[in-house]
Parts: C-alpha cells; structure tokens; sequence
C-alpha cells in the first residue's frame, strides 16, 4: 500500500513538475524595441524629447510586451489617435505598425467600424482609406463573425420613450451587431477600443467608469490596464492618463 501510495505521490509530483514547467513555457517574453526615429529626426534639435521617445516610449513601454503584447499596444495607440483626432501620416504609421504587430485586416476593420460609433463617423471615414491602403492586399479570412451574442438593454431602459431609435441602434446595432462579432476582434479587446478611444477623446464621464468595469469583465486585467492607462499618457496626454487612473484604481480594487 505504501509504495503504491509513493508511485501515485511520485507521479503526481511529475505532473504538477510537468505542468508548472508548461506553464512557465507560456509565458510571453518581453521583446526589447528599438527606435531611433527621435534621433534621427530631431536629435540635433530637441535631443531630451529624442531620447524619451526612443529610450523611454519605446524602450521602455513598448518593450513591457510581456504584460501588454504589442497587438494590444497598437490598438491602444491607433484608438488614442483617432479619439484625439489625430489623422496624420503618424495614424498611417501605426496602423503599418499595427499589421506587422499582428493586427489582422479583419480585426482593423472592425476596429475602424468601433471607432465610428465611440469617436464618430467622419473619423471612421477619415481612418478608413488609410487602412485600405496598408491592408488593401490581404483577403478576408472570417465570415462566421458572431460569437457570443451581447443583449444590451440601456438604450431601451434609459431612452425608450425619449429616443426609441437611438435606444435602438445602440440595444441592437452596437452592442447587438458590432460587439457581437467577438469572432473578429474580442471582447478582451472591444474593450480596450472602447475605454483607449474615449480617453482619446477627453470623455471622463460615468460612460468611462462603465467600460473600465466592462473591461475588466471581458477578461482585461489590472496589470493590462495599468500598461494601457500608460501608454495613453504618451499618445492622449498626461492629465488624460491622470484622470483616468482614479477610475480604474476604484474598479481594479473593489
């Protein structure tokens, strides 16, 4: 009994041992980035912001892609933009950026479709031909784009009787429609869209709060939201990134 006992111990050590090691396997490695667009551009001339750009941006926060891989970053950083209404040859680049990142074509454009209902339409069409154009040789490769269907009530519930249309595009085409093609682009980073995008655009209101707890629903976590709060300080702003960090802190800890 005592050596059958043993061999089951022993072989319950090995699969934890196994299982420990596998998990410690899948852990993602942080892959240092190396830039050194802000020497080459300006380190003659503004050498301190060269060196925050390069060393401290990049080296520094983009290189934490341990704890927000570099797709999540992209997205983070594509949605601060148009949420800013920055559509410059800086969006372009980030949105190539956001390819070589693994952002596939399917998940921009239904990150571009998110942006039009969260920052507004003529965004979406200001972003659109941009995209096309990074992306204009690669197929479609998702067509069974619902996953798990999103029932949205607040729309009905808060403005039925005021606005019944509006209650219902945002009940049966956003939250119906859009959020409901988690196949594309998930939840965990619908999310990140939703709360990058309205930061971006200086929105501050119950509606962030909502989407804070939203995310951390849909699967982001605090470690995720501290990264994404950060690099919205670079590409939002700073008081943006302070404003927000009350937010998640009360969400993250309750």
């Amino acid at each position: 009994m005592k050596k059958i006992f043993a061999t089951g111990l022993a072989a319950l050590f090995t699969i934890n041992f196994f299982s420990t090691e596998a998990t410690a396997m899948e852990k993602p490695k942080a892959v240092k980035i190396v830039q050194t667009a802000g020497r080459d551009a300006l380190g003659d001339f503004a050498p301190e912001f060269a060196r925050y750009n390069d060393d401290i941006l990049f080296g520094e926060v983009w290189s934490r892609n341990d704890i927000l891989s570099l797709h999540d970053r992209s997205i983070v950083t594509i949605c601060a933009l148009v949420g800013s209404g920055v559509l410059t040859d800086a969006l372009k680049y980030h949105l190539a950026t956001a390819k070589k990142n693994g952002v596939t074509r399917d998940e921009m454009v239904e990150i571009v479709t998110q942006l039009g209902f969260y920052a507004g339409w003529p965004k979406a069409w200001a972003v659109f031909p941009m995209a096309k154009e990074v992306y204009g040789a690669d197929a479609a490769k998702v067509f069974d784009s619902v996953g798990e269907k999103i029932t949205q009530t607040a729309g009905r519930k808060n403005l039925g009787d005021f606005a019944p249309e509006f209650a219902r595009y945002n009940d049966d085409i956003l939250f119906g429609e859009v959020w409901s093609r988690n196949k594309i682009l998930s939840v965990h980073d619908r999310s990140i869209v939703t709360v990058s995008t309205l930061v971006g655009a200086g929105i501050f209101t119950d509606a962030l709060k909502h989407h804070l707890a939203a995310a951390k629903a849909n699967g982001v976590t605090k470690a995720e939201m501290v990264e994404i709060i950060t690099q919205l300080g670079f590409y939002a702003g700073w008081p943006k990134a302070w404003a927000v960090f009350p937010m998640a802190k009360e969400v993250y800890e309750s």
